[in-house]
C-alpha cells in the first residue's frame, strides 16, 4: 500500500510468490486445500489497490523488453516474462493492463527502443493464450 515502494512492487511480488511457492512445496507438499489458499490470498493481497498493480506490471514489462536491458540473455528474460505473467494471472484489472502494455509496446516499436523483436513476439503470444485473442 505505500505508494513510495511502487517501484519496486513488482519486483518484490515475484519474490514474494516464489517464496510462498517454495515454502508450499518444502513444507506443504503441494497440499491442494494450502494451494487454493494461497492462490485466494495472493489474490486479494496483489488486488488490494485496485488498477495500480496491473498499471506496475505493464511498466516492468516495458522496463524488461526495453533496449537498456541488453546484459540479460534471452533466457532469463522469458524466464522473467514467465514469472510476470503468473502475476498478471491474479490480477483483476486485466483491461487497465492492457491500455498501458499497448501504449507501451507502440512507444517501444515506434521509436526503435525494444531490445528484442522476438522477445516482444513471445510476450504478446503468451498474452494472447493467456486472454484469447
Amino acid at each position: 500500500m505505500d505508494e513510495e515502494k511502487d517501484k519496486d512492487m513488482v519486483s518484490s511480488l515475484l519474490e514474494f510468490k516464489a517464496s510462498l511457492d517454495s515454502i508450499l512445496e518444502e513444507s506443504f507438499s503441494k497440499n491442494e486445500a494450502f494451494c487454493n489458499t494461497i492462490k485466494d490470498s495472493f489474490e486479494h493481497l496483489i488486488n488490494l489497490r485496485q488498477n495500480r498493480p496491473a498499471e506496475l506490471i505493464a511498466k516492468f514489462l516495458d522496463e524488461k523488453l526495453r533496449d537498456g536491458n541488453k546484459g540479460t540473455s534471452e533466457e532469463e528474460l522469458e524466464g522473467t516474462l514467465d514469472k510476470v505473467l503468473v502475476l498478471f494471472r491474479f490480477i483483476q484489472g486485466k483491461d487497465v493492463f492492457e491500455a498501458f502494455y499497448k501504449k507501451d509496446l507502440a512507444k517501444r516499436l515506434l521509436l526503435g527502443k525494444s531490445a528484442s523483436i522476438d522477445a516482444e513476439k513471445s510476450m504478446i503470444s503468451k498474452l494472447k493464450t493467456e486472454c484469447g485473442s
